[in-house]
């Protein structure tokens, strides 16, 4: 079915191309393009001559001027467009929707074999379980530290951030957990900076 509807977008977009089949409404050579000028310039100066626009001997110049090009554009050769580029249009109209189409046909174009779900599946819960392994660490040492030394401090912004890594978001725990660590950082501890970006980003977020 969409295969279907594939094809039918793909002619319908091409459709309008069909127009060049039309009989032309324009002039079909340079010669009768400029023959069809100069008779009208000489209607426009014979106009304005009769209304008194122009004065007569200026009229007369003119109209020898333009009677000049008329003559010499009588005996242009131009060849005339004749359409010999149609057989290559109708060619393109047909390919064009039909490659399109091709395109998408099974084994038209290469793929490249995706992973098996339970090799990803278990390489997410190899993943999971070192970060839940590395978070009972951390929270196994915070246990046995001073909660107001910098190494507690450390210890919460490592937790913080592998819970809000496991969560995808920081939560209200590692928010808390972040701003405890800041509260004690040293003032050049290298973790600082992540517990104000940390910070920053909760609070963002809490603000939308």
């Amino acid at each position: 079915m969409i295969f279907a509807a594939m094809l039918a977008l793909a002619l319908a977009l091409t459709a309008p191309l069909a127009f060049a089949f039309r009989p032309p409404r324009f002039l079909r050579s340079r010669r009768e393009a400029a023959l069809a000028t100069h008779r009208a310039q000489l209607a426009e100066l014979r106009r304005e001559h009769e209304e008194g626009r122009i004065p007569e001997a200026e009229y007369q110049g003119a109209r020898l001027e333009v009677e000049r090009r008329l003559l010499a554009a009588d005996g242009f050769a131009a060849p005339e467009l004749t359409g010999n580029a149609k057989p290559l249009l109708i060619a393109t109209l047909i390919a064009l929707p039909v490659m399109a189409f091709a395109l998408y046909l099974p084994g038209s174009t290469p793929t490249v074999p995706s992973e098996p779900h339970t090799q990803w599946a278990a390489r997410q819960a190899a993943e999971t379980a070192k970060l839940d392994q590395f978070i009972g660490i951390l929270r196994a040492h915070l246990a046995q530290v001073d909660p107001n030394s910098p190494d507690a401090s450390q210890g919460q912004a490592y937790l913080a951030e592998a819970l809000a890594e496991e969560a995808g978001a920081v939560t209200p725990e590692a928010l808390s957990l972040f701003q405890q660590s800041l509260a004690h950082a040293p003032p050049g501890a290298s973790w600082r900076a992540l517990d104000e970006q940390r910070i920053a980003q909760a609070q963002a977020v809490s603000s939308q």
